[in-house]
């Protein structure tokens, strides 16, 4: 029996994904951190006695765009701007490592290193816990530096 509807359907149905994926990179154009998604396709010869010239279609290349879009300086010491492909390490509400590009920290009342969804950083060891009352600073590399008054400076490695 001839399959040629579901071959053609082939090349619809990565079609509608295209445009599905276009309309999300518009909708979040102006998201801050955001990352447009690629999609590729291709032809793929189809096997068989009567396969003559068709062909099916097929995503080739999935990713991300990581062009960097502008900075936007915020005056807080907490918000960060993940530079290339990097990422931050977060603990998942299942407790398993996560990674996100979202840069807008907070340290919550316990002294964790958070999201403003509640989602703890993670450095090396583990959630990053900052002393109270400490002047905290992010240098570009992923260090974090807590001063206390009166004290020495402390400094974490984070980052994924």
């Amino acid at each position: 029996m001839d399959r040629l509807i579901y071959t053609s359907m082939t090349g619809a149905k990565h079609l509608l994904h295209r445009q599905e994926t276009l309309a999300n990179n518009l909708a979040n154009a102006n998201t801050t951190g955001f990352r447009a998604e690629t999609v590729a396709l291709r032809a793929v010869p189809a096997r068989g006695a009567e396969a003559g010239t068709r062909v099916f279609t097929v995503e080739t290349t999935i990713g991300n765009d990581f062009t960097p879009g502008p900075m936007q300086s915020t005056g807080r010491d907490l918000d960060v701007a993940v530079q290339g492909q990097g990422w931050l390490a977060v603990q998942g509400s299942d407790g398993s490592e996560a990674y996100t590009r979202a840069g807008n920290l907070q340290v919550s009342p316990e002294g964790v290193l958070q999201l403003p969804n509640g989602l703890s950083v993670l450095g090396d060891g583990g959630p990053i816990t900052l002393p109270p009352n400490a002047r905290i600073s992010i240098g570009a590399d992923g260090t974090i530096s807590a001063k206390l008054a009166g004290q020495a400076t402390t400094n974490t490695r984070w980052g994924a």
